[in-house]
């Protein structure tokens, strides 16, 4: 063949490749978009005048989010936000506003490597499609974050922001009054207001999930630095007048807290920030802090008084223990209850455990953790057999000392050996791999089981499980929130379960809060389930599994 030929034959596979793609699309929807970083549509092909009644050249240069009903746009922008390079996000059911047609839409969305661009998919629906977005829905109806969940769920949105080279802030808002407002406005105008922030919040958010409501009209959300705090603000004043039959509205103050990544480890970040949101519960935006960096050097001049009341904690056992059931997720039936610390007073658990780590006492408080289980074990659940598991520190365990009087307390009660599981937190913290499996071997070879949490289901972790001996791992919070929606997360989770299967280690998945996250943890090979789907955390151990909630009809 010539190169003339060649050249020609070429050309035709080309073109005929791009006419089997245009089928291939056109046989799956009806109109495609391309839009830019800023929102602006750039291109438009197919069946626009049918969708909207425009032809595809007059809806370029127009703004995208401009097609979809209002209530609809946070939706949409969550789902730009969260887009993955090739991995599609959707469906969901829209609405093109009234005056393109109002018609119900169904849409998917692609990020494309090498690209600003995000790539929209819109079809007419059908029942299969449907009942897709209506799955999909489910999983995007948006709720604010809880205090002690968003200071987890920051902490990853900081480590992506770092990886991504960007700045991120915190801003801050309090409603003056909310309580009062609450009651005046009554509680279904209230709850439609509650909604809206929540979603422009979400929507506003650096990765779609990191805002909450810290208290009762206070609430943080971290975002990049294209989201202007003052826009923010007015947003939600617009939309307070709108909700005050008056008409005037409520008054909103902001602060906006500055991340300044660069210049505090992980750590110390997450320090910060448990001081700054701990001072805006208590000030509202009249704390005195304008960056992490500040915030950090006010936690650290704050540490004095902190220790002094830490050691009395332990050494007056001044904490109390909840219960969360453990459940296998297949026969519903009980595995275990886990025993969760809860300081009396001010500070929540969570930054009370971090600051005893900091300060080197960790291991005094895992001790005093276990000596208070032993007791409840020994008298007030000696009649039963149910199982329990206290969590240990990942610094702790790696304490020669700590392992050796914690050994020395288990071998005076032998027989609670088949009652008690350890759950070894913080295991990002853990180096000593050597050391801490010879101490799980130990535990193990006394009848104990050994539980490694805050799991990620990531490649940095499959080195614990090849070194570490566990029985059980406790797959991270964060995966269970995003499983419905995030497809490299369920490979993920797939993967790790059929792993620890052929290494018969259980797999359990915290923060199961929906049928259908139990029902997707179940398809990828996860036995094990813990959350408010099957029980709250209790000042005694409860198991029911008839207040389990009904499957949907």
């Amino acid at each position: 063949m010539q190169p003339h030929d060649r050249t020609m034959a070429d050309t035709k596979d080309i073109k005929a490749q791009r006419d089997r793609f245009l089928a291939f699309s056109f046989a799956s929807s009806d109109l495609f978009l391309e839009v830019a970083e800023d929102g602006g549509i750039v291109y438009a092909l197919g069946a626009a005048k049918s969708i909207t009644g425009i032809d595809p050249a007059s809806l370029s240069g127009g703004e995208w989010l401009d097609m979809f009903n209002e209530k609809d746009r946070p939706t949409l922008v969550r789902m730009r936000k969260r887009a993955k390079e090739a991995e599609r996000c959707g469906p969901f059911h829209v609405r093109i506003q009234d005056v393109y047609g109002g018609r119900d839409v169904i849409v998917n969305g692609i990020k494309m490597p090498d690209s600003d661009s995000f790539y929209l998919t819109v079809g007419f629906p059908n029942e299969m499609l449907m009942k897709l977005a209506e799955i999909t829905g489910e999983y995007e109806s948006q709720t604010l974050l809880d205090k002690d969940t968003f200071l987890y769920s920051a902490v990853e949105a900081f480590n992506l922001a770092r990886s991504l080279g960007e700045d991120v802030d915190i801003t801050l808002l309090d409603i003056n009054g909310a309580g009062q407002i609450k009651e005046t406005l009554g509680d279904e105008i209230w709850r439609q207001f509650t909604q809206a922030v929540t979603d422009i919040l979400s929507s506003n958010s650096f990765d779609g999930y990191a805002a909450a409501a810290i208290d009762d009209g206070r609430y943080s959300v971290i975002h990049d630095k294209t989201v202007d705090s003052d826009t923010l603000r007015n947003k939600l004043e617009s939309l307070a007048r709108q909700s005050d039959p008056t008409g005037e509205g409520f008054s909103i103050e902001s602060k906006t807290v500055s991340a300044d990544l660069q210049s505090l480890s992980e750590r110390e970040t997450t320090k910060a920030l448990i001081y700054t949101i701990n001072e805006f519960e208590r000030k509202g935006t009249a704390l005195n802090i304008e960056t992490l960096n500040s915030g950090f050097k006010a936690y650290v001049s704050a540490n004095a008084q902190k220790i002094h009341q830490f050691k009395t904690v332990v050494e007056q056992l001044s904490f109390n223990f909840e219960f969360q059931p453990i459940v296998d997720m297949e026969t519903t039936t009980l595995s275990h209850f886990e025993i969760v610390s809860r300081f009396k007073g001010e500070g929540s658990t969570q930054e009370w455990i971090i600051f005893g780590e900091d300060i080197g006492m960790a291991a005094d408080f895992d001790i005093a953790v276990c000596e208070r289980v032993i007791n409840y074990l020994l008298y007030k659940a000696a009649n039963n057999r149910m199982r329990f598991a206290m969590n240990l520190s990942g610094q702790s365990i790696q304490n020669e000392q700590f392992f050796k009087t914690l050994t020395a307390k288990l071998d005076m009660n032998p027989q609670l050996a088949q009652r008690m599981i350890f759950e070894i937190t913080e295991s990002t913290m853990i180096t000593e791999l050597e050391m801490v499996n010879s101490f799980i071997r130990i535990l193990q070879s006394k009848g104990y089981q050994v539980c490694l949490d805050d799991f990620g289901a990531g490649a940095g972790s499959l080195q614990y499980i090849q070194q570490l001996d566990v029985d059980f791992i406790k797959i991270d919070g964060q995966y269970t929130r995003k499983i419905l929606g995030a497809h490299r997360d369920q490979v993920l989770v797939k993967n790790l379960s059929q792993m620890c299967r052929d290494l018969d280690i259980r797999v359990i998945a915290e923060q199961i809060e929906t049928q259908e996250q139990k029902d997707q943890m179940l398809s990828l090979g996860v036995q094990m389930g813990q959350g408010y789907y099957y029980g709250y955390p209790l000042s005694k151990p409860q198991f029911d599994p008839e207040k389990i909630p009904a499957p949907a009809p």
